[in-house]
């Protein structure tokens, strides 16, 4: 696989991305099917982790906690009376934000977000490219459709690391909490 990276600008932010075919296709895979989840309400967390080829070590972890609003809404049922339906592995507040957010506010937010991940270089160990994988967790409800190479997998956490609570954001729809954990280098 190719390491080189070419340039993006996203939310006015100039990122390095993989020209690596390889790469994206399987980052396409998974936002297609993370897209159906999140559509569906069927997730709670996306973990990426990056890896030492070598030691096999988890060297960062990026967490992002989903809470889906209005998730936990009653249904009736057809004698009248409501339900509630729980999804105890998902389970969020029942709540929307006070008021409706515009496009704009949440634009600025996921800016303010992608910063903040942006400027984490400065404070997070440098990591050899070539020395390093990836992979991507996500929690999603027990009866969730998985596609068949997907598997289950731990945590992946960094043993002995540092954890750094990032900015979140939020959408009228969902509550969007990230957090960094790392390893300091020896």
């Amino acid at each position: 696989m190719s390491s080189e990276k070419e340039k993006s600008k996203v939310h006015k932010l100039s990122l390095k991305v993989s020209s690596d075919d390889q790469v994206k296709a399987y980052i396409k895979k998974i936002m297609s099917q993370l897209n159906k989840w999140m559509q569906g309400s069927k997730i709670s967390k996306l973990v990426v982790v990056i890896t030492s080829k070598d030691t096999g070590e988890h060297i960062e972890r990026w967490q992002f906690d989903v809470q889906i609003f209005g998730k936990n809404a009653s249904s009736t049922s057809g004698k009248g009376t409501s339900t509630k339906t729980l999804d105890k592995e998902n389970a969020s507040p029942d709540t929307t934000p006070a008021a409706p957010l515009t496009d704009a506010a949440i634009q600025s937010q996921i800016s303010a977000l992608f910063r903040q991940i942006t400027a984490s270089v400065t404070f997070l160990p440098t990591l050899d490219a070539g020395a390093c994988t990836f992979n991507v967790l996500v929690y999603a409800d027990a009866d969730s459709d998985v596609p068949m190479e997907w598997g289950d997998s731990d945590a992946k956490e960094v043993v002995g690391g540092e954890r750094v609570v990032l900015r979140g954001f939020s959408t009228n729809s969902h509550r969007v909490d990230t957090l960094v954990s790392y390893r300091l280098q020896d």
